[in-house]
């Protein structure tokens, strides 16, 4: 098949744009004719990508996109109609705004690949028609999660087929922590959606009935400061390090013997699977989306009520005093998240494809 990926920029460095780029080597070199499509035009890819895939930048993109609306469907018709695409996969489902009129009456199938959560628009009401139009008009939606697809297929009308198909893990370690370390840790940008204040709120629960575990927080934000300060007011600013920007998060993962999730929403949190494939058995709220499809509760980690930070302290105290049930999680924990490898992962892709050919 001759598939074309539309992303929003691909000189992003970002997650979405990461696993954007390992399903499309993988179908490449399964022998699809592949292209990278950028609505912005950049210096490049910021993920290598295979000798064999073509990349396209639109001329029309880089500006103000609603004024170049028209303009860029003009665009994406005229590119269609160069390649002929069996198939354009939306890499973010607010490019169906763009590509809805510049497929009408092609034979060009449609993907449009969901990468946040159902319930959340980003603060941009176009993302919530976009989803609309999907439901209506692509063949196939893409979710991260049978959480998010059950959304699709409960809120709104879907003439379109919705398919749960997780990201993969990226790669496999070849060292794991030996969960020995007294330390916990989380990683995330600092910012309200992450719950670092929730965090801080637990572990100030914690430090009252543990006094040597230590928590390390990796990431920077625009409430790096709040948080730090929220530490001070709480008094345990002495056992929680801010690790800010790091280069090599692996060293942390190494180091650490419990990973600690608070986010108030998620799409699919990647750093979970990157935590667990380190043998690090999580603890994590249950929020909306992601955790629930990651985590096997009671089996490779610790699943707790939204936002609620007595039960999040409590399931850390738990791991952090019971070392037994701590590595038996964390061997179950890089066993279980095996599942989803790049092999599985594509397979799942591939079985789409079989149906649009």
């Amino acid at each position: 098949m001759r598939i074309c990926f539309f992303c929003v920029n691909i000189s992003h460095t970002g997650g979405t744009e990461r696993v954007s780029s390992i399903i499309a080597n993988n179908l490449a070199k399964e022998g699809h004719e592949v292209y990278m499509m950028s609505l912005v035009k950049c210096e490049g890819p910021a993920f290598k990508l295979e000798d064999g895939i073509n990349t396209i930048y639109l001329e029309n993109g880089s500006g103000d996109n609603k004024k170049n609306f028209i303009p860029i469907v003009r665009e994406l018709k005229k590119i269609n109609k160069k390649y002929k695409f069996d198939l354009l996969v939306e890499v973010d489902v607010i490019l169906r705004i763009f590509t809805v009129l510049a497929t009408k009456r092609t034979k060009t199938r449609v993907i449009s690949w969901e990468h946040f959560n159902f319930r959340t628009n980003l603060g941009t009401k176009l993302r919530d028609i976009a989803r609309k139009i999907a439901a209506r008009t692509s063949d196939y939606i893409v979710t991260l999660t049978e959480e998010d697809k059950e959304d699709y297929e409960k809120s709104l009308k879907c003439k379109a087929k919705v398919k749960a198909i997780s990201n993969p893990l990226v790669f496999y370690p070849n060292e794991y922590s030996n969960l020995n370390n007294k330390v916990v840790l989380s990683v995330g940008r600092m910012h309200t959606q992450k719950g670092f204040d929730m965090l801080i709120e637990a572990w100030a629960k914690v430090k009252k009935q543990d006094n040597e575990w230590k928590l390390r927080i990796a990431g920077d934000g625009d409430e790096f400061e709040k948080v730090k300060n929220k530490a001070v007011e709480l008094q345990v600013e002495d056992s929680v390090e801010f690790l800010g920007l790091i280069n090599n998060v692996a060293e942390e993962y190494l180091d650490a013997s419990i990973y600690v999730m608070s986010s108030r929403f998620e799409g699919f949190p990647m750093v979970l699977l990157e935590a667990m494939s380190f043998g690090l058995p999580v603890v994590s709220f249950d929020c909306h989306t992601g955790p629930r499809d990651i985590i096997k509760q009671n089996e490779d980690g610790l699943l707790v009520s939204p936002n609620d930070t007595n039960k999040l302290a409590n399931q850390l105290i738990k791991l952090m005093k019971d070392d037994e049930l701590r590595h038996d999680m964390g061997r179950n924990a890089k066993e279980n998240i095996k599942r989803f490898s790049i092999d599985n992962i594509i397979k799942e892709w591939n079985e789409i494809l079989n149906t649009l050919k």
